[in-house]
C-alpha cells in the first residue's frame, strides 16, 4: 500500500508542476468568460422584417366614397388641369407655337391684368404674329412694350397705325431652355390645381357626421389616392414635353 501511494505521489506531481508553469497574461481571457457577440438588428433574417408594419390601401376604390363623396365632381376638376396644361403644351408651349402663345404675355392696364386678344384683333400668319389695335389704339404701345419685356424670346415690331407684327423665333438652345422651363411652371400650375381639389375633398369629407374616424381616414386615403392619379399623368405630359423640346 505504501509502495502504491509512492507512485501516485510521483504521478500527481509533474502534473502539479506543469499546472503551475501555465501562466495568463492580463489581456488574455478563458474561453468561458469571452462574451458573445450579439448580433446587430439588421442581421434580423428578412422573414421577421416588416411583420409589424401595417399594409397600406394602394389601389383606389371609388366605392369606399360612394354616397359621402362626390367622386365625379373630384375627377372632373382634378381633370380639367390636366385638360388646361395639354393644351397649353399643344398650343403655346411648343417649337411650333401658334397666336396662343400671346397668352403669356402679361398685361395690366388700369390696375387690372388683361390678355391681349382682350384688346385687340389677333391673326396668325406663316412667320408670325398679327395684333390689330383698331379698336384699342390707345393700347398699342402698352401691347408691344409688354411683349418686348417679356420672357418668351418675342419682339414685336409696329407695323402700321394701329398694328403690331411679332415674328415666330428661330428655333435655338436658348428657346428650347426657355419653353423647358414654361413647360415647368405650367406642369406645377396644374399640380397646385389638383392638389387644391384634393385638399377640397378631404376637408369636405371630415366634415361629414355621423361618421366613424376610422372611415373619414379611409375617405382621405380614397381621395389622395385619385389624385395621384392625375398628378402622375401631369409628370408623365411633362417628361414628354422635355424629350421633346431638348432633344
Amino acid at each position: 500500500m505504501a509502495a502504491l501511494s509512492r507512485r501516485l505521489l510521483l504521478v500527481t506531481r509533474p502534473v502539479a508542476a506543469s499546472c503551475r508553469s501555465i501562466t495568463c497574461s492580463s489581456s488574455s481571457r478563458a474561453w468561458w468568460t469571452t462574451p458573445q457577440a450579439v448580433k446587430p438588428l439588421t442581421d434580423v433574417p428578412a422573414r421577421m422584417k416588416g411583420k409589424a408594419k401595417k399594409s397600406h390601401v394602394t389601389q383606389v376604390d371609388e366605392s369606399i366614397l360612394e354616397g359621402h363623396v362626390n367622386v365625379e365632381v373630384l375627377k372632373k376638376s382634378m381633370q380639367t388641369a390636366v385638360d388646361a396644361l395639354e393644351w397649353q403644351f399643344n398650343k403655346s408651349i411648343t417649337l411650333r407655337p401658334t397666336i396662343a402663345l400671346l397668352d403669356f404675355v402679361k398685361i395690366v392696364i388700369a390696375g387690372k391684368q388683361r390678355r391681349i386678344k382682350d384688346l385687340a384683333q389677333l391673326s396668325q400668319q406663316k412667320d408670325g404674329f398679327i395684333v390689330n389695335c383698331t379698336q384699342n389704339p390707345e393700347a398699342l404701345q402698352v401691347i408691344q412694350d409688354a411683349v418686348n419685356d417679356s420672357d418668351l424670346g418675342l419682339s414685336a415690331i409696329a407695323s402700321g397705325k394701329n398694328t403690331i407684327r411679332v415674328p415666330i423665333p428661330k428655333v435655338t438652345g436658348e428657346l428650347r431652355a426657355r419653353l423647358a422651363r414654361m413647360a415647368k411652371e405650367a406642369a406645377e400650375k396644374a399640380r397646385v390645381g389638383i392638389r387644391r381639389t384634393r385638399g377640397n375633398g378631404i376637408n369636405d369629407a371630415r366634415r361629414l357626421q355621423q361618421v366613424s374616424s376610422d372611415d373619414i381616414r379611409s375617405f382621405e386615403k380614397q381621395i389622395d389616392l385619385i389624385s395621384r392619379l392625375y398628378l402622375d399623368r401631369v409628370d408623365a405630359m411633362l417628361k414628354a414635353k422635355d424629350a421633346e423640346l431638348l432633344k
